[in-house]
């Protein structure tokens, strides 16, 4: 099975309409497009898996690039060992680090304002 990331493709398009242009290419033996979990539309991103590598090919060759609904659909194969993967690039922290200095000056942008009055949850007696 060969794994095929698919981004761009319009939020309102139907699973069928997806299977139709891509079983073109070749046969499908799975479509995952994900949805957001609160609302059920459409991320926009997906994956599709398909039996044989020659019809991969045939797929991201003819899709990647078309233009469908006024949306720009790209195709490409699923890195398949991403979870594995570290991410490569950090941010750096804004807080202070173990040095004791502050990165990006993060200090002197709170210098100038109020602490936050704390309310206390407990029960006053009245005088």
């Amino acid at each position: 099975m060969i794994k095929l990331f698919v981004v761009g493709y319009p939020l309102d398009i139907q699973e069928a309409e997806l299977i139709e242009i891509f079983s073109i290419h070749g046969m499908l033996h799975s479509v995952h497009l994900l949805t957001d979990k609160v609302t059920h539309k459409h991320k926009g991103y997906g994956f599709i898996e398909m039996v044989d590598q020659a019809g991969a090919d045939r797929a991201i060759a003819a899709i990647n690039g078309m233009v469908l609904k006024g949306r720009k659909i790209s195709v490409k194969l699923a890195d398949e060992n991403r979870a594995e993967k570290p991410r490569t690039t950090f941010k750096p922290n804004r807080f202070h680090t173990e040095e004791g200095q502050s990165n990006a000056g993060s200090g002197e942008q709170f210098k100038n304002k109020r602490p936050r009055k704390l309310v206390s949850n407990t029960f006053r007696a009245e005088k």
